[in-house]
């Protein structure tokens, strides 16, 4: 998988934290802030290009982590409040058309596996590289989660998400929803309380 993989990876990271009562991003993980861990996982895997969104305390964000690789970039999201939605949508407006399309992963699921990504890069070229409207999701024991594959067909219908919903609202667009068997419990596992961090930690 050396080869650029024209599909853009988008990480969304611009939330308050609100129900964690610390700032999920830069909580260290075996010395590493959080979202640093994920975007790092995400590099690996050589999408042409990786995006991570952010918004409350994104300067913050910049000056603590330090990623120098030519495909990453920040996109500033100023209207956070509003929730996940407007995270996609700055994103979208970075987004290059001519890729297959967006792969979206949460800044809180540090527990994916490298090679659950690659999977998916497998499903996508194999069932979702044919220019259809198309959704692309692992599933655990049944259960979809994330990262999410949305097709470049399918990426205009984000302009119409609003409030703090991710792109499910679309999913009824696509012209076909796949979902593939991982063993990777890290798809479901948000960190969104410091219970669940503590369980991170052990």
């Amino acid at each position: 998988m050396d080869n650029p993989i024209p599909i853009t990876a988008v990480v969304l990271a611009a939330g308050t934290s609100s129900r964690m009562g610390a700032f999920k991003p830069l909580l260290p993980i075996d010395g590493t802030p959080m979202l640093e861990t994920v975007i790092t996982k995400i590099l690996s895997i050589p999408f042409i290009e990786v995006m991570a969104v952010v918004g409350y305390k994104d300067r913050e964000i910049k000056e603590s982590i330090n990623i120098q690789n030519h495909r990453f970039k920040w996109v500033s999201n100023r209207d956070y409040l509003e929730g996940l939605s407007s995270s996609l949508k700055a994103a979208i407006h970075q987004y290059n058309l001519q890729n297959l399309g967006a792969m979206v992963f949460l800044g809180d699921q540090p527990l994916i596996k490298i090679s659950t990504i690659e999977k998916m890069v497998q499903v996508i070229n194999e069932k979702g590289n044919d220019q259809s409207k198309a959704i692309i999701q692992p599933a655990y024991n049944g259960m979809p989660g994330h990262p999410v594959f949305i097709s470049s067909q399918m990426i205009p219908y984000l302009k119409t998400i609003t409030g703090d919903q991710g792109a499910k609202p679309i999913f009824k667009h696509a012209e076909k929803h796949i979902l593939f068997p991982t063993d990777d419990k890290g798809i479901l596992f948000d960190v969104d309380t410091k219970q669940d961090y503590q369980n991170i930690i052990r």
